[in-house]
């Protein structure tokens, strides 16, 4: 038996679109069940039709009871029963201001139509909802929205319920060809030749269920399980392009391929990929050379052919020459290589080449060398804290069995544990912290195509957006825990907190610029005039102390009213301030809400 509903009745007109244009006005009664933790719906009744190109309700002719006459006039007024319904003011009051900048940013971006392109009506609207849900919300749990929807308008309509949502998330994970879709019409709107970053972050998880979830590297720290989650990110417009998901336990070096692979039946057969030195292998960079694909990424100061190149340059990195013009405190040269890869043979030929054999090739790579004497004394002081901490944890009675991976090779490689009887004597081990430090302050980057070097350097620090981007997918977009149970429903989870990411960081960038430009003069006689300046110093104080989330509940105070009888229909708005008024304007609001 089902549970019983428990709680107030409500009931609230909505207009539904239909295809031919018109819209339908309903009045839905629901009730809200406890136990199941959604809105049941108790009745949908159909109040009035709005013809298409008209804003007049129009009263609808009741259905025809099933004993009525056929043959009745339907002119008779006896034959039609009164619908005192459609003579009543039928109101609504929504919470349009945040909503209309939001819609603003899922038409302007392109973003809702590639989701509508790649999928069907219904489903589209759902994933637009609720990833508007999300960013309107600062990734608030999805449970809320049952209450949050009755006002704040929805591309769906129909009211979504938590029953709803998990089917969605479980039907759109199983749904690749969505997935793929939108992922190919980001890379049509989006600049993917200027440079792409590749990079990974984690996902944390108490489930048992989710076969991707293992222990791994965990960049929150806090022991748990993970899924890797892996995203490809468009420099030049410092938006997301395309996710995917693995299994925890994979180390981010082996997971290139695929994204080549990826990128490649995405369409994009040219592009400069960015990484950090996670992704940095030879076999990587064959691959990439294999591809076809410019790259610039960051190489271990541990290798000894790039700890050869530093030793043999340390006098070039003293000259004036090799400061940085945009970062003083950084010196930096360029060494062009020959250096030798491996590939694998995937076809064999008439003149012997084997399958799967292993051949050489050659090509040209340079090396930006970096120096920066504030990073050196960081990186040492970290490191003997580091050891200074080991050291006293080991004395304090700790073994070295009981310390994780990592801590037990720095203590092999850099501490000397002597015991004798019951006392422990722990020195370092000097030799090998001096060759430590050798190299501390330096970072180097390889790349097949950027010669210069400090523009070499300017690209790869675009790459710290990224890592914005990851840190946004957890505050703003509910994903700092895995909330559901399995992996094709985390996939489609996964997917609406993508595209509620795309909507945050496209309006992030809006605002960037708008910043940028504020309160500037262009030479425009109008525009410079000291009273419009001033109004745009003033927005732009108010930009730059409040976060994106607190400018869209800033503009959730806007109410819209509407109120239609059979006779006429009115809708107005609440006031806006000039500084109100020129954020919109910036962002390309024609007009008011």
């Amino acid at each position: 038996m089902p549970a019983k509903a428990s709680g107030e009745i409500k009931t609230r007109i909505i207009h539904s679109p239909q295809k031919n244009g018109d819209v339908y006005v309903l009045e839905r009664r629901t009730l809200y069940d406890s136990e199941k933790k959604y809105n049941k719906i108790l009745s949908t009744k159909l109040l009035a039709k709005i013809p298409k190109g008209t804003e007049i309700p129009v009263p609808t002719r009741p259905k025809r009871s099933k004993n009525t006459d056929t043959h009745q006039s339907t002119t008779d007024p006896s034959a039609i029963k009164a619908v005192p319904e459609v003579n009543q003011v039928i109101a609504s009051r929504k919470r349009i201001g945040m909503m209309s900048i939001i819609d603003h940013i899922g038409k302007t971006s392109g973003i809702d139509d590639a989701l509508y392109a790649s999928t069907d009506l219904g489903t589209a609207q759902k994933i637009i909802s609720l990833a508007r849900y999300l960013l309107a919300t600062d990734g608030q749990s999805l449970p809320g929205i049952s209450t949050w929807q009755y006002n704040h308008p929805l591309p769906y309509r129909e009211g979504i319920s938590e029953e709803l949502y998990h089917r969605l998330f479980k039907e759109t994970g199983l749904d690749e060809n969505l997935q793929q879709s939108f992922f190919k019409r980001r890379c049509e709107m989006l600049n993917t030749g200027a440079g792409i970053a590749y990079d990974s972050s984690t996902i944390s998880t108490y489930s048992e269920n989710q076969l991707e979830a293992r222990y791994g590297f965990n960049k929150a720290g806090d022991g748990l399980k993970i899924v890797k989650y892996l995203a490809l990110y468009s420099l030049e417009n410092r938006q997301p392009i395309a996710f995917t998901k693995q299994p925890g336990d994979l180390p981010d070096v082996v997971t290139i391929g695929n994204a080549l692979n990826q990128l490649l039946a995405l369409g994009v057969s040219r592009a400069e990929i960015i990484t950090d030195n996670g992704y940095y292998s030879e076999k990587n960079l064959s691959e990439l050379f294999q591809a076809k694909f410019d790259f610039i990424t960051l190489a271990r100061t541990s290798l000894k052919w790039v700890q050869a190149e530093i030793g043999a340059h340390l006098k070039d990195l003293d000259r004036l020459s090799s400061v940085c013009p945009f970062d003083a405190s950084t010196h930096g040269i360029t060494v062009m290589l020959m250096r030798d890869f491996v590939k694998v043979r995937k076809y064999g030929n008439k003149t012997g080449a084997v399958q799967g054999a292993e051949e050489t090739f050659s090509r040209r790579v340079y090396l930006h060398i970096f120096f920066n004497a504030t990073r050196k004394v960081d990186e040492d002081l970290c490191f003997d804290r580091d050891l200074l901490s080991l050291k006293k944890t080991l004395e304090d009675g700790t073994s070295v069995d009981e310390l994780n991976d990592s801590a037990q090779l720095r203590v092999k490689k850099y501490l000397t544990v002597r015991t004798w009887g019951k006392k422990t004597i722990i020195s370092f081990n000097e030799k090998a912290c001096d060759q430590a430090k050798k190299y501390h302050g330096y970072f180097t980057l390889v790349s097949n195509s950027e010669k210069n070097t400090f523009e070499a350097l300017s690209k790869y620090r675009k790459r710290e957006h990224i890592e914005d981007y990851f840190r946004s997918a957890k505050q703003h977009a509910d994903s700092m825990r895995i909330r559901v149970w399995d992996a094709d429903t985390l996939r489609g989870r996964m997917f609406v907190q993508f595209i509620a990411l795309c909507y945050y960081e496209y309006l992030s960038e809006a605002v960037r610029q708008m910043k940028a430009s504020l309160g500037v003069p262009n030479g425009d006689h109008d525009h410079d005039l000291k009273q419009n300046l001033d109004l745009e110093k003033k927005l732009k104080s108010w930009l730059e102390n409040t976060p994106i989330y607190r400018q869209l509940q800033w503009f959730d105070a806007i109410e819209g009213v509407e109120i239609s009888t059979a006779l006429h229909s009115k809708r107005w708005t609440t006031e806006i301030t000039k500084r109100d008024g020129l954020y919109l304007k910036k962002l390309g609001f024609k007009s008011g809400f």
